[in-house]
């Protein structure tokens, strides 16, 4: 609680500081500010709509993203996350019935006549999953298949970030986007909030470039989930 406390007040005071120097910016948008000191990186961007902060404290392992409204000052905030490394981060890998990704979108398929399918995704609150469960028939067939190249297609991105840059940095990025869906509308990240994010984990060059992609894959997993959920004849929990 004390982590938590900690880092809203650090947001709520550089809201603060950054409502005065985006104004002296007189309205340029798109521009990094990157700030690090006593092992905190806070990252703001504004996108002209939006002024994104994100916040990594690398001695307590969290990550934060808020979002500041520039039209009416409102600021949200979204949860704050462990960048720790766990068990469940080591084992991700590819399986024919079962998924896990660092960003939390998942699925277990349950082979019989017809399939069973698990599918699973952050939750806004950020502790945790919210989940569904089909039978695969007519009435979602092509919609599964989305939602199964689409969770493969993220954990591929993630550990083709892992195999150059480690695990530490992907679990970084990936608590910093389930973060940023749980205050972004409608759950999707923008480019502004995915830039933020990546920045706020120090990656550069190649390694920015691989992140931002895991980060944008994670929009389509939320539409290709949703997909599912509005298809489907026969959900169940």
């Amino acid at each position: 609680m004390k982590k938590i406390i900690s880092i809203l007040l650090a947001l709520s005071m550089l809201f603060s500081l950054n409502t005065v120097a985006f104004a002296a910016e007189s309205g340029t948008t798109d521009e990094l500010q990157i700030v690090e000191e006593n092992g905190t990186r806070t990252v703001s961007l504004n996108d002209g709509e939006l002024t994104y902060i994100v916040t990594y404290d690398t001695v307590n392992n969290t990550i934060c993203v808020a979002q500041k409204d520039n039209n009416t000052g409102l600021v949200e905030y979204g949860t704050v996350e462990s960048t720790e490394i766990t068990e469940n981060s080591l084992v991700s890998a590819r399986s024919k019935i079962h998924q896990d990704t660092f960003c939390n979108y998942e699925y277990d398929i349950y082979t019989g006549s017809p399939n069973e399918w698990n599918l699973e995704r952050p939750k806004e609150t950020g502790s945790g999953q919210n989940y569904f469960m089909v039978y695969e028939n007519s009435s979602n067939s092509s919609q599964l298949d989305s939602w199964f190249n689409a969770v493969n297609s993220l954990n591929d991105k993630e550990w083709q970030a892992v195999s150059s840059y480690g695990v530490a940095l992907v679990t970084s990025a990936a608590a910093g986007f389930i973060s940023g869906m749980a205050v972004a509308s409608g759950g999707i990240l923008t480019p502004g909030a995915i830039t933020a994010i990546v920045a706020a984990t120090g990656a550069t060059g190649t390694a920015a470039v691989l992140l931002t992609q895991v980060g944008t894959q994670c929009n389509v997993c939320l539409r290709a989930y949703w997909n599912v959920y509005n298809a489907t004849d026969n959900m169940h929990f």
